[in-house]
Order: structure tokens, then C-alpha cells, then sequence
């Protein structure tokens, strides 16, 4: 008979699945209203980089040895009708690029809540591969979070520029965090790597 632990875990597991769809899809859509470039690249890679992280969540299934049986997580549901909601509310592209940054971090927060809980339960419950797959996506997770704090302080800081939206600048954004040179991006360090070519190209 299946303990409590293990049926929260894999409940757990399954609205995480979800949450990943409702992710990227959301990303999508926040890319669609963004403005500026550089945001509009974090967009898109964590779209992606959400299927790359359902796509290992499959692999945490596989090594328990349980089949997935994904759901909408209601809490990430919330997330995105909030998020499109504020959106509706604005006009000004300053504005939305802000709020896309805004529910992409609320995004980024949740996730590393979820992963991080399930990492714990999955190392209680003595599953050591599954602990190490939900811990690589926390990393990238905690990265991106790092990645649209600085982005979101930079353009707090430039929004009264008469270039708005243009990206000069951000051109030196990818320097306030070099230490993202990690391989993988909303979950992932993708957005971050392309931030740090960017701003190289612009130093040559």
C-alpha cells in the first residue's frame, strides 16, 4: 500500500507536470505583448526551456517507476490569468515589459518552491536519481530568477530613456550577472547565456 509521502510525491509530481505546460504556454504568450528584445529572448528560451524540464520530469517518473499522470496545477493557473489580467490593464510598453517580468519571476518563484519540496520528499523517500534530476532544474530555476531581477532593476532604472524601447540601453545587462554562464535557461540558463553573448558582441 502506497505510504502518505509517496502519494503526496507523486501527486506532487503531477501537478508539476502540468505547471510546466501552463509555463510555456504563458511564456508564449507574455513574448507575444513584450517589447524589448532582450526580454523577448528570456521569453522564448523559457518556453523552451519548460518542455526541457517536462520533458526530465519524465525521466524523475521513469526512475520510480510510476507513470505520469499530469494535471493543470491551479496555483500556476492562478499565475497566468493574473498575469494576463495586468496585462489587459496596460497600454504602455514599459509597463508590460515590467509585468512580464514581474509573473515571469512569480513564475520562477513558484517553480523553485515546487521543485524544492519535491526534492526533499524525494530524498526522503530514499529516490537519490530523482533527487539529482529535480535539483538540476532547481539550479537553472534560481538562475533565471537571478536573470529577470536584474533585467526588471535595470529597466526600472532606464524607463524614462526617450530610446525606450530601444536596447541600447541594455547593453551592458548581461554584465550585472556574469557569473550565468551555465549552459541552460523560466526555468532555464539559455535566456542568461544569450544575455552574457549579447553584451559581449556589444563590448567588441
Amino acid at each position: 500500500m502506497m505510504s502518505g509521502n509517496r502519494r503526496l510525491f507523486e501527486e506532487g509530481l503531477n501537478l508539476l507536470h502540468g505547471a510546466h505546460r501552463q509555463g510555456a504556454a504563458q511564456a508564449t504568450r507574455n513574448n507575444k505583448t513584450a517589447t524589448l528584445p532582450k526580454l523577448k529572448q528570456m521569453l522564448e528560451a523559457g518556453s523552451k526551456q519548460n518542455i526541457v524540464q517536462l520533458e526530465r520530469l519524465d525521466e524523475v517518473f521513469d526512475s520510480i517507476g510510476v507513470r505520469p499522470d499530469p494535471r493543470n496545477d491551479p496555483a500556476m493557473q492562478g499565475i497566468c490569468d493574473l498575469n494576463e489580467a495586468e496585462i489587459a490593464k496596460h497600454g504602455d510598453a514599459a509597463d508590460r515589459d515590467l509585468i512580464n517580468i514581474e509573473y515571469g519571476q512569480v513564475a520562477a518563484h513558484f517553480y523553485i518552491a515546487r521543485y524544492g519540496t519535491l526534492r526533499r520528499a524525494a530524498h526522503a523517500l530514499g529516490h537519490a536519481k530523482a533527487v539529482k534530476l529535480l535539483d538540476r532544474t532547481l539550479v537553472e530555476t534560481r538562475a533565471i530568477d537571478r536573470a529577470f531581477t536584474q533585467l526588471y532593476d535595470h529597466l526600472l532604472s532606464r524607463r524614462t530613456s526617450s530610446r525606450y524601447p530601444g536596447e541600447t540601453a541594455l547593453a551592458t545587462t548581461a554584465a550585472m550577472h556574469p557569473g550565468l554562464t551555465v549552459g541552460l535557461a523560466l526555468g532555464g540558463v539559455l535566456a542568461a547565456a544569450a544575455l552574457v553573448k549579447a553584451g559581449r558582441s556589444k563590448r567588441r
